[in-house]
């Protein structure tokens, strides 16, 4: 069977297309086309895998399958009547190209090529709420806020923000990193209900995270700041109160001292005047 299928490789050209890109998800199934084109009446196929090197994968010749070839999809490939391939419990190492090359009854081939690419589908997306050490929300003053958007897994990622009700972040925002992980934002007071979504996306998956209020993080960092401010003020107060209850304690002593008291009683052993 393999001798024919090599000797038709030899004989005729196969014009390969570019790979046409396709996502599979870790631990699912995905279906692999075997398209052909106008008037192509498809008999034959054989699989190849193309990615660190070349595997044999499964083939199809005068109505007899075989998909046991010693590759890594080995008990987890499929060959349907349409010569399909499909790959089942998906692992990120099967990415790559796969390569089909098509006979027809005439002997005419053609080749297909798709690249597949298996993503870990996107779990647990948190926003995380960081300030600048050195600023506090006074009363009147913007608020400058860190906001940085994390996922649990997830291979090949982008990061989206909603400011609000579905609307962007607006142009006192400032998207950081290359995928957009961060986003820097500048509240003014009247802003301080302002919610922000951070959305986790691949080709195979999204996830939203919870909606956070940066302003909260705000009061609670211009709270922390006043607690110190009160703190240096106790710092500074304590000894000179100190002082001033022993000065006071020493002059209440010595007027106590000075005040007049009782005559000095006499000698119990004083002698009688004489006769």
């Amino acid at each position: 069977m393999l001798p024919c299928l090599a000797l038709t490789l030899l004989l005729h050209h196969a014009a390969a297309r570019s790979p046409v890109p396709v996502a599979g998800e870790v631990g699912r199934a995905v279906l692999l086309a075997a398209d052909a084109g106008p008037g192509f009446q498809r008999r034959d196929v054989i699989w190849r895998w193309l990615a660190t090197h070349e595997e044999l994968v499964a083939t199809y010749f005068r109505g007899s399958a075989e998909t046991l070839y010693q590759s890594r999809f080995q008990g987890r490939s499929r060959l349907h009547a349409n010569l399909s391939l499909e790959i089942l419990r998906l692992e990120l190492g099967d990415s790559g190209t796969f390569s089909a090359l098509l006979v027809d009854a005439l002997g005419r081939t053609e080749t297909r090529a798709l690249r597949l690419t298996v993503h870990e589908p996107v779990t647990e997306v948190t926003v995380e709420v960081f300030m600048p050490s050195r600023h506090w929300a006074g009363s009147g003053e913007p608020c400058e806020a860190f906001l940085s958007c994390t996922v649990a897994s997830g291979t090949a990622v982008t990061y989206s923000w909603v400011r609000g009700a579905g609307q962007a972040p607006g142009t006192d925002s400032r998207v950081l990193g290359e995928a957009g992980q961060v986003l820097r934002v500048l509240l003014s007071p009247a802003e301080r209900h302002v919610t922000y979504t951070c959305t986790v996306a691949n080709a195979v998956s999204r996830a939203t995270a919870t909606s956070v209020l940066p302003w909260e993080h705000c009061r609670r960092t211009g709270l922390a700041e006043a607690a110190c401010r009160y703190g240096e003020v106790l710092l500074f107060a304590t000894p000179l109160l100190v002082l001033a209850t022993a000065a006071a304690v020493l002059a209440a002593t010595m007027a106590c001292a000075r005040r007049p008291g009782k005559p000095p009683a006499t000698s119990a052993n004083t002698e009688p005047a004489a006769a």
